[in-house]
Formats: structure tokens, sequence, C-alpha cells
């Protein structure tokens, strides 16, 4: 067993001849622990405050955080402090604490355009950072796991190109799946290896319209009929006739292509009002069929793209159903709310709330994120040297 200490630590770094530095010096990158590595920044002269010189602190995302699309919690809960020493006598000339709970995919670095007048630097400088705490043991030396990306990149594109031609393929399917008025053949054995649902549905424990040929065969419905009028339903012999009524063909056929190779394509935003394949779309049948890998995907774009003047329509129009997207969107709310409330989006909330199911819960939740028991008041608003 690896035991790992937990003590406070600082980095600091000399910067000679100031007076004489003229260009953005950046620090080595250091860690608190053996995956959260940290970059300070230092610039001269402020481009907001000629007369001052600015300083930053950097967050360097490991894999999980390069693939998260939320606040990066384990960085939060830190505390940090950025700083400048006289080199000569050790006495700080400045020290101040960093907002820790900023750090995401959309603000990787927080810091001050104007932390010190330029006039008042010695020579030599100490500049650092202080953490409350870090991580201090020994790391097991193990090779990393490839990445969801890795594997698709390594996979040769022949390959997957062979892999989609089996999708909607009758030669090749043992089942079809009936979506708003259109047929999608598919194999039943790839499926539930890679969906857990499925797997369930054919084996007939689960509630989806799972009817076998021969049960249509014995005793079928004008539907039915005419579906066995179907001249593939009949050479091909599909054992499993299902019928999809929830999503659109466009959105089920992507599932499906994803399962046989791995591959998703989301739409564009400006095309999504008149598409099927929005990251909304394939997340919430991706949520239906238990497929983690295509949900965490679509997750990710969802967030990639959400901006403050359509962030609280999401929170109170879609997010609150579903718990992982409405944790990611109440954090973005509440960080961004002074400019949130401002948008048309949220005014039109406020005017109409019977038409948003969960408004009484989640404005009490936004209210008591804003304002905590504590007395503090987190306004969500980005403090003016921030940067991203």
């Amino acid at each position: 067993m690896v035991t790992v200490f937990k003590t406070k630590c600082c980095f600091e770094f000399l910067l000679s001849n100031v007076s004489k530095i003229n260009t953005t010096v950046y620090s080595p990158p250091f860690g608190t622990s053996h995956d959260m590595f940290w970059q300070l920044e230092f610039i001269p002269s402020s481009a907001e405050e000629p007369d001052h010189c600015a300083a930053f602190l950097f967050a360097i995302p490991n894999h999980e955080e390069a693939n998260s699309s939320g606040v990066w919690s384990r960085r939060s809960v830190l505390t940090a402090k950025i700083y400048l020493k006289n080199a000569k006598n050790q006495t700080f000339l400045k020290k101040q604490s960093v907002k820790m709970n900023s750090f995401s995919a959309k603000l990787s670095g927080w810091g001050w355009e104007a932390f010190y007048n330029k006039s008042s630097l010695p020579e030599h400088v100490l500049f650092g950072v202080e953490f409350d705490r870090a991580e201090m043991g020994l790391v097991s030396q193990k090779w990393p796991l490839p990445s969801n990306q890795q594997l698709n990149d390594s996979i040769p594109q022949d390959l997957v190109k062979a892999w989609e031609g089996q999708l909607n393929n009758p030669a090749t399917s043992d089942c079809q799946f009936n979506v708003q008025g259109q047929i999608i053949y598919a194999n039943s054995a790839i499926l539930c290896a890679r969906s857990k649902y499925f797997e369930l549905v054919f084996r007939g424990q689960w509630l989806e319209s799972d009817i076998t040929k021969q049960e249509i065969l014995q005793s079928p419905s004008k539907d039915q009929k005419d579906s066995l009028n179907h001249k593939d339903i009949i050479s091909q012999r599909c054992n499993h006739v299902i019928d999809v009524t929830d999503f659109h063909h466009q959105t089920f056929l992507e599932m499906l292509r994803f399962l046989y190779t791995n591959k998703v394509t989301f739409v564009d935003k400006k095309d999504e009002q008149n598409s099927q394949l929005t990251p909304l779309d394939l997340f919430r049948i991706a949520d239906k069929y238990l497929i983690d890998d295509l949900r965490q995907h679509a997750k990710s774009e969802i967030f990639k793209d959400l901006n403050v003047n359509d962030a609280a329509e999401f929170l109170f129009g879609t997010a609150w159903k579903y718990p992982e997207l409405k944790e990611q969107a109440m954090k973005y709310v509440v960080l961004n709310f002074v400019t949130v409330r401002q948008t048309s989006g949220f005014k039109n909330i406020l005017a109409d709330p019977s038409s948003y199911p969960a408004y009484t819960d989640l404005l009490n939740e936004i209210l008591a994120e804003l304002f905590p028991a504590t007395g503090s008041v987190n306004t969500g608003k980005p403090a003016k040297e921030e940067i991203a």
C-alpha cells in the first residue's frame, strides 16, 4: 500500500533583472498531486494597466478534466494564493487569493492584470503560489490506459467502413426496427454486446415492444400484416420486430451507427434547428439505451456549445430532467448569473414560470448558491482580471 501525505506547499521562481524583462514569462509546470499540474504566468507590462505587472495561475488539465465540460471539482477544494516576494530580504510584496472554483474547460486561468506597480518592483523577485495542501507520495508506475479518442484513432478507416456497411443490411440482420414509418435492420448480437438495454430487450425482460416473427404470423394486426408484406421481412427471416415510437428515425440510426463503429456525428450548432442529430437528441437516446460512451460524447458537446444566452432556458427547460446535465448547467448559471439574468431567455422564464415544471425548485437552488447560509455572497460575476 502506498501512503500519500497531504501538506501545505509553495512553488516559487526567481525573476532576475525585472526591469529588463519585456516579454511574458512562464514557469515550468509543477504539480500538487500526481495528476494535477499548474503553471504561473508573469507579464511585465499589463495590456490593460501598462504601469502594472500582471500575474496569473493556469491549470493544466489532466485527461479526465480535458473530457469534462464542467467545473474541475478536485481543484475547487484547494486554496491558493499568488505572491511576489523581494528575493533579497524574503519580504512579501503582495499576496492574493485565487478563485479556485472557477477552473474549468471554459476558464483555465485566473489572475490579475494589475497585480503590482512596476515602479515598486525590486530587481530580483520571487514569483510564486502557495497551496493549502498537496499530495506527497510514491506514484504507482503504470502505463495509462488509452483514451476513447486514442482507441478510435487507432481503428483503421476501412474497418470502420466495413462495420458501417453491415448496419441496415437485411442480409446480415436478424432484427427489424420500425421507426416512424421507416424500417432499420440490425444484428442483435452486436446490439447486445454494446448495450445492456438491448440485451434485456432481446431476452424479453424489458418493456420495449419486441415481437417475434412467429408471433406476428400467428395473430397479425393490420400494421403487422403490412409489415409482413414487405419483401425484406419475408426473405431475411428477422427474428425480432421492434416498434420505436419515441425517437426520430435519424436519431435512432445514428445511435445504431455508434454501436457498430464507435463513431458519432453531431450537426453544427447553426444547423441544429432542422436536425435530429443534435447533442441533446443523442444524449437522450443514449440515456435511454444505456450507452455510456455515447452519452458522455453527447454531454461534452452540449456543454462545449453552452453560452450565457441559452444557459437559463437549457437549465429550466431541459437539463433539470437529467441529474448530470442539471448539475453542470446549474454551476454554469450560478457562475455567470450576473450576465445570465440579463438575457432574454431568463426574462422569458420569469415572465411565464408555469411553463417550466421545475421553476420554483431551480430558482430556490440558484438563490441558495448565490446567497449561502454562511452569509457570503457569490454573485457569479467573473473578476475583471480573469482570463480564459
